[in-house]
């Protein structure tokens, strides 16, 4: 498993692999030029077409929550992530480590996210992770906000399969951070918001 979380100076190799939703494309959305902007959204929507195909040999294999979720690709655009969990034994934090619960050590990942219209909080929940790559912020900036560095907007996401038994989930945000997450396992829960 690899863990990596560290600041760029300039792009790197291992940076984000997206194949349908890269940054330059992201980038393209917003150049100023209206021909580079137009040939931009013409590639998004090839891509997304595309990319909603791949989706078909990989859904079956997931639960039906997460099915649903993938499904409904861009279901998180401009949601924030609240909260990463990462641990051999995030479920029982309070557990004391004895010789007999060694065998209860299994890596997961938790990422909490709040909807673009903050109606929801989101869980998605992996486990039987093969590999976790967390770039912040990133090797390219795209479109930091704020005063403090932050992940900013959850911009797009994309499932592949890796190999025969592993897909990976790749998340790219506004501010050009991204992780991704390889794993056999994976749960989405959604809970309803209490309004204001």
């Amino acid at each position: 498993m690899r863990w990596r979380a560290r600041r760029f100076d300039g792009p790197s190799p291992e940076h984000s692999t997206m194949k349908y939703f890269p940054q330059r494309l992201w980038l393209g959305f917003n150049n100023r030029r209206p021909s580079r902007r137009d040939a931009a959204f013409k590639e998004w929507e090839k891509n997304f077409r595309v990319y909603k195909r791949s989706l078909r040999g990989i859904l079956p294999k997931l639960s039906p929550s997460a099915r649903k979720f993938f499904a409904a690709a861009l279901l998180l655009h401009d949601g924030t992530l609240r909260r990463v969990e990462t641990g051999d034994q995030i479920n029982d934090l309070t557990a004391r480590q004895r010789r007999s619960n060694w065998h209860r050590r299994a890596a997961r990942v938790r990422l909490h996210v709040l909807s673009a219209d903050e109606k929801y909080l989101y869980l998605l929940d992996y486990r039987l992770i093969r590999g976790i790559v967390l770039d912040f912020p990133g090797p390219i900036s795209l479109f930091p906000a704020g005063a403090h560095p932050n992940f900013g907007d959850w911009g797009y996401d994309e499932l592949s399969l890796k190999r025969k038994s592993v897909l990976q989930h790749e998340i790219l945000f506004s501010s050009g951070a991204a992780i991704s997450i390889e794993f056999e396992k994976v749960s989405v829960r959604r809970r309803r918001l209490e309004t204001r």
